[in-house]
């Protein structure tokens, strides 16, 4: 092996080994094959931009008082030139590192606007559409740039709502509320995402000046405990009375549907229901 890969390979282990609490990591095939799907997302993103091989999927969200379609959300799959699906998973993280995320979710609120002012006869549903953190470096720019999407397509704003992570906005409150202001002079809707993922507190309860919340679906994983029951109802209890909207993700199974109907849960999101489709069978959905 050449001398640069043994130092290129001995730094990359050496930055993984400071999370182990060992502080020992050993450089395997494993992390040589993540290294080199790293080395191929970054290097082909651009292109594969340009080709429009990134598809917009949506996963529908049901009314906990109808149990019909009510809105949803806008997610993004990768189709490689190959015919290869990578999920976002794979490569997501590594274009925030890089600051490309900008770039496709860009790309993402595009393709979202021109569905929404397709002309095809089918009924119009609310959009849900993840804000990343790196906007939030950004906020002249980003807010530039939605206006002129705005502005292009005259969506009703009454179809649009914007996910921003409960992690990000614990991070950047300052920031988070002027472009929360933004989106409320243009009556838009701004979601709390993963509500109750471990950094939310009663205190920024009171003051948070979103029109949603999204419980973090870590809540529903394991099922419904007594505990946890306890823990949702006094959420929702709170939520209801600061004149929260709720949306659960993760909803899986009846027993859970149930429970969140009965609690008043607004909207419901998760494999019981549906799974992320591309954009041909959502439109057959809603037919």
């Amino acid at each position: 092996i050449p001398g640069e890969e043994i130092i290129s390979h001995s730094n990359i282990v050496r930055i993984k080994a400071k999370d182990k609490l060992c502080g020992v990591c050993e450089y395997t095939r494993e992390i040589a094959l993540a290294e080199q799907k790293r080395a191929d997302t970054i290097h082909s993103f651009k292109e594969a931009l340009g080709k429009k091989e990134f598809q917009i999927y949506f996963q529908p969200k049901i009314s906990g008082k109808t149990q019909e379609i009510a809105s949803a959300e806008v997610l993004v799959r990768w189709l490689r030139e190959d015919g290869t699906l990578w999920f976002p998973d794979s490569f997501l993280p590594i274009l925030e590192e890089t600051g490309e995320i900008e770039s496709l979710d860009y790309y993402v609120y595009n393709a979202a606007f021109q569905w929404l002012r397709r002309e095809n006869g089918l009924p119009l549903l609310p959009l849900s559409l993840n804000v990343s953190p790196v906007h939030f470096r950004k906020i002249d720019t980003f807010t530039q740039r939605i206006t002129q999407l705005l502005d292009h397509y005259q969506i009703p704003s009454k179809y649009l709502v914007f996910e921003i992570t409960e992690t990000t906005y614990i991070h950047n409150i300052d920031a988070v509320n002027q472009m929360i202001r933004f989106f409320h002079d243009r009556n838009i809707r701004i979601s709390m995402d993963d509500f109750g993922s471990g950094y939310s507190s009663l205190n920024s309860l009171k003051d948070i000046l979103f029109d949603e919340v999204k419980i973090d679906k870590h809540f529903l994983s394991a099922g419904l405990s007594e505990k946890g029951k306890i823990v949702l109802e006094e959420m929702f209890h709170l939520l209801k009375r600061t004149d929260k909207w709720i949306v659960c993700e993760g909803v899986e199974t009846k027993e859970m549907v149930d429970f969140l109907i009965a609690e008043g849960c607004d909207e419901l999101q998760g494999f019981y229901y549906y799974k992320p489709m591309e954009q041909k069978k959502f439109e057959e959905l809603i037919a």
